[in-house]
């Protein structure tokens, strides 16, 4: 979060609002004060400066709204009512591609190795950016083609062998498991396999959250693979509720042991996504 002092200190022409969520909440108390909080930024602005809004956040948006500065406004959702967005979104063994489109700038196909639609959205905060510094469309998909992926985030690996895999093992989150799902959904040839040992250190909301999950695997995976068998529990009731083949669920004990399940049922094509991982300090 930004602080007068810190804005003081570095004197920003250009303030970016990405996302306005839960997140913060036990530290803030409300989206009301998260929403005051982060528009500090725009507030401490230059004259002469630039506020980005993400205006396909539904909090973000009442922000930019209110906001009759010189503003960028971006999405992918909200495609009419923005100067920059994203479409014609792929997701390819090497990555992603999609049609960016600026305004008084024109359009230009990108692609990146990055995955999933929040990761486009990101990469169109960074365009705004550039579209704020005058950079052409060859500058900016040129760069949109250097951006590497952050290991263990929807990091794609092709290890040559004819098997894919996504490693999404620092994730643990309901909407990032959500995310990972719709990368891997975009995957069209070969099984779609996923390893997991479900979301930790969700409280009172875990079970539910899981077996919330284990449905929605269902709705995309072709094998399952859950590390763990009581923390799985949920999502396995969440699988059984949407009368998956409960034939192909294996539960294993460790990674060691899904790994070796791996090399027996995978085969040339298939995908597999690793989404989670446990904390070192966990056990059953």
């Amino acid at each position: 979060m930004p602080s007068q002092e810190k804005l003081l200190l570095v004197n920003p022409k250009i303030g970016i609002i990405t996302a306005i969520g839960p997140s913060h909440l036990k530290t803030f108390k409300s989206i009301e004060n998260i929403m005051k909080t982060k528009y500090e930024l725009i507030k401490e602005l230059p004259a002469d400066g630039t506020a980005i809004f993400n205006y396909d956040n539904e909090y973000v948006k009442k922000l930019a709204d209110k906001t009759y500065r010189n503003k960028i406004l971006y999405g992918i959702e909200s495609k009419e009512d923005v100067d920059i967005y994203a479409d014609n979104i792929r997701t390819t063994p090497k990555g992603s591609t999609f049609k960016l489109h600026i305004k008084d700038k024109g359009t230009v196909e990108c692609r990146t190795k990055l995955l999933g639609k929040h990761n486009i959205l990101n990469i169109l905060a960074g365009v705004a950016a550039a579209y704020a510094m005058d950079m052409t469309l060859v500058q900016i998909s040129s760069g949109i083609d250097k951006i590497e992926s952050v290991e263990h985030r929807l990091q794609l690996i092709d290890p040559g062998t004819g098997v894919y895999v996504i490693d999404d093992a620092f994730n643990s989150n309901p909407k990032g498991a959500e995310a990972a799902l719709e990368v891997l959904k975009d995957f069209n040839e070969g099984n779609k396999i996923i390893v997991t040992p479900g979301m930790v250190e969700l409280g009172k909301l875990q079970d539910d959250e899981n077996f919330k999950f284990g449905e929605k695997i269902a709705e995309v995976c072709d094998e399952v693979i859950l590390v763990g068998k009581r923390q799985t529990k949920p999502i396995y009731e969440g699988l059984k509720n949407k009368e998956f083949n409960m034939e192909k669920v294996h539960t294993v004990k460790d990674l060691k042991e899904a790994q070796e399940l791996i090399s027996d049922i995978v085969k040339v094509n298939d995908v597999i996504l690793f989404e989670n991982d446990l904390p070192d300090t966990y056990s059953e």
